[in-house]
């Protein structure tokens, strides 16, 4: 408290009370203010006016339906981009952007081919992805970015009417369909 720094006989006096519990509003308002300035200095973790001030510096333009931790991603996909890029880098950012099993990569030297294929629980990291790829890979490799969507081969060992009972959507995009019994 703010009237504790004060001698005791000023802390006795009844305006000097009121002066002091009026001031340390404005300083639990103040130390509130700092620590949102110093989260702000970090990308993950910065809040909403933090994050958008990044995306100014950056030129970056967000989805309305993006939501505050994806769009930090996106301003942390730029910021990681330095050189040298290789191979093991590329490694390296899309760990950090999907984690190690959010994704599987393939490279056909001999075709010069590159193929991503983010899992279904990291779709919604497809755009800042592809632009990764398309900063970092060399303009002699073809880029190969899927979703790996369930597929009619994951299915074959299952008669129509078992699973005439889910969407088409419902086919595609959930996981556990796959690997069900059904």
């Amino acid at each position: 408290m703010l009237i504790n720094y004060l001698p005791k006989f000023m802390q006795d006096i009844e305006e000097i009370k009121k002066i002091m519990d009026i001031s340390q509003l404005e300083i639990d308002n103040i130390e509130k203010n700092i620590d949102v300035i110093l989260k702000d200095f970090f990308v993950i973790g910065s809040s909403k006016y933090g994050t958008q001030h990044y995306e100014k510096i950056l030129q970056i333009i967000p989805k309305l339906t993006d939501s505050l931790e994806k769009r930090q991603y996106d301003i942390l996909a730029i910021y990681n981009q330095t050189l040298p890029f290789t191979f093991e880098s590329l490694i390296e950012k899309l760990n950090a952007i999907c984690g190690e099993d959010g994704y599987s990569i393939q490279l056909l030297y001999d075709k010069f081919i590159l193929n991503v294929k983010l899992i279904l629980e990291k779709k919604e990291l497809f755009a800042t992805v592809k632009n990764l790829l398309e900063w970092i890979v060399p303009v002699n490799l073809i880029i190969n970015l899927n979703i790996d969507y369930n597929v009619w081969k994951d299915l074959y060992k299952y008669k129509w009417v078992d699973i005439k009972k889910y969407t088409w959507n419902e086919i595609k995009e959930i996981e556990e369909i796959k690997n069900k019994v059904i």
